[in-house]
């Protein structure tokens, strides 16, 4: 079968993705990455105009620490990301859709296994609240982040941190790169444990979905 480049011409009652070119699969790959962040400020707008800001903070804290392990470990088993090591938590926020590639234009420094860091030359995220004030950006770089972050790296090592360098607001204004951020791994970490909102979402029927191979028989999770 020849690869579509595009869904242009009849419309294909048995379209899969895979009749998808590279170029087109990366196209919407990064349109559904975007679309991650569409839903999340749609979802968000809603509370915050509802019930205010320290509700939005709440439930973005939940979302992302429910979520984030639970996704993480997905895409480490489809893309065989081996290993415990900053390297294999850089891999996973390469491939999360939370960093959203070039709306979040990141920059990874990887100096040990133990050791590494991150930027954001450019954060999407952070120039849609910024015009609403210090308190919504504080809300987001803080409180939000925080309550996540280690969530996220410690679905890959449990004894990870991930720590500020620097984030906004941004001082001076107009600061580049937008932020950046240490990870550690250390014996000595106390590890974050699983949250509640991640056991539950670990039980949702999402996160125990599991994709039929391709028409040409390839298995969705590698051998």
């Amino acid at each position: 079968m020849t690869e579509r480049k595009d869904y242009s011409g009849e419309f294909d009652p048995n379209f899969r993705f895979e009749d998808l070119s590279k170029e087109a699969l990366v196209r919407l790959v990064r349109e559904y990455a975007l679309i991650v962040h569409l839903l999340d400020r749609s979802a968000l707008i809603t509370v915050g105009l509802r019930y205010g800001q320290q509700a939005v903070e709440e439930i973005a804290i939940d979302e992302w620490q429910g979520a984030s392990p639970v996704y993480t470990r997905r895409i480490r088993e489809i893309m065989r990301i081996e290993g415990d090591g900053v390297s294999a938590i850089f891999k996973c926020l390469q491939l999360d859709p939370g960093f959203a590639q070039h709306y979040m234009d990141v920059e990874y420094e990887l100096v040990s296994e133990t050791h590494g860091f991150f930027q954001l030359r450019s954060c999407g995220a952070l120039l849609d609240v910024e015009p609403f004030g210090e308190r919504a950006t504080r809300g987001m770089c803080h409180h939000i982040e925080d309550g996540t972050f280690d969530w996220t790296a410690q679905a890959v090592n449990p004894r990870a941190r991930i720590r500020p360098v620097h984030r906004p607001p941004r001082t001076p204004a107009g600061r580049v790169p937008h932020c950046r951020w240490e990870v550690i791994i250390d014996d000595d970490t106390e590890p974050v444990g699983e949250a509640e909102i991640t056991r539950m979402t670990r039980g949702t029927t999402a996160a125990t979905f599991r994709f039929p191979p391709m028409r040409d028989g390839t298995p969705h999770i590698p051998a």
